[in-house]
């Protein structure tokens, strides 16, 4: 019996794999495809300073914004060798947001912990050259083992309350509630995520941070909700969402956990924090409800 339902929550997986569109990939795992890293970029001064021109770093390190409050045209030179077209050129009261290879360089370098690299990217104001002065920094990186800890707990309890309560009501409860604790963390972690992006609409980031949980998020409140009712398909949906957010889905923020600089609104740990209940809590999830799935429907009350 087992085996059939198995086979039937794979089939479900792979369909609505396939039917998902394109444009939402797990790659995405941070809106506008940012990344957690090692190190972040600073801007510490523009030599000489020129009125009106304010460069800063942004997305955490991750591109770099030019404001053009002179009279003149700002142009961003490029590497030698490299095609002038790579980089911006920004008109009089014009804006523009980039990512410099000389920072991409800086940031490739493997440091020491609270270590520090020094980049330049020159800039042509009219007929003056400008040099932007920089600094790549390498933070402490995080307690790792506190939110691997978090990811074990959050698979641990619902796993081991779903597996005592698979022949009683509550047990239906404590995974239609797991279900909905991993669905909501999963949600703070995109909307968090996709403020992120300074030059990109929201409503796009949003879709571009959810991925395949554009499938994941109704599969696991349908699921939640038929489970409490005591309905058959319940579990599986639970399942199915389950395995998606914690197999497909949230791997690739796994690195959030021991990376130092994390591209998110509301604070690095509590993006850890989103990502250890959406990994472990998921695989809590399958753990309950197959064992639900393996003793059989439960009446509802």
């Amino acid at each position: 019996m087992a085996g059939v339902w198995i086979v039937r929550l794979l089939l479900l997986v792979t369909m609505t794999a396939l039917l998902l569109p394109g444009g939402a990939t797990p790659a995405d795992a941070h809106a506008g495809g940012l990344s957690s890293a090692t190190s972040e970029a600073r801007v510490v001064a523009i030599e000489p300073p020129v009125p009106g021109l304010q460069v800063r770093a942004v997305e955490f390190g991750a591109r770099l914004l030019v404001e053009n409050g002179t009279g003149e045209v700002v142009v961003v030179e490029p590497l030698p060798g490299s095609p002038p077209a790579a980089l911006p050129v920004v008109a009089p009261g014009g804006a523009a947001y980039w990512s410099d290879p000389r920072v991409t360089a800086a940031a490739a370098q493997r440091r020491p912990d609270g270590d520090r690299s020094a980049w330049t990217v020159p800039l042509r104001v009219g007929g003056i050259t400008v040099a932007v002065r920089g600094e790549q920094f390498w933070p402490p990186p995080p307690a790792t083992a506190l939110w691997i800890g978090l990811a074990v707990a959050a698979l641990a309890v619902p796993a081991v309350a779903g597996v005592l309560g698979a022949g009683r009501r509550w047990g239906r409860v404590v995974l239609a509630a797991a279900t909905v604790v991993v669905i909501g963390a999963h949600l703070l972690h995109v909307f968090g995520s996709a403020g992120v992006p300074e030059d990109q609409p929201y409503p796009l980031m949003l879709l571009s941070a959810a991925g395949y949980a554009l499938l994941g998020w109704p599969l696991g409140v349908v699921g939640a909700w038929l489970t409490v009712r005591g309905h058959s398909a319940g579990p599986l949906l639970c399942v199915a969402a389950g395995g998606l957010f914690a197999i497909v889905i949230t791997p690739v923020d796994a690195f959030t956990l021991v990376d130092a600089v994390v591209p998110f609104d509301w604070g690095a740990d509590l993006d850890r924090a989103l990502v250890a209940l959406t990994l472990g809590g998921g695989l809590g999830v399958v753990v309950a409800g197959m064992a639900l799935l393996r003793r059989g429907p439960v009446p509802a009350a």
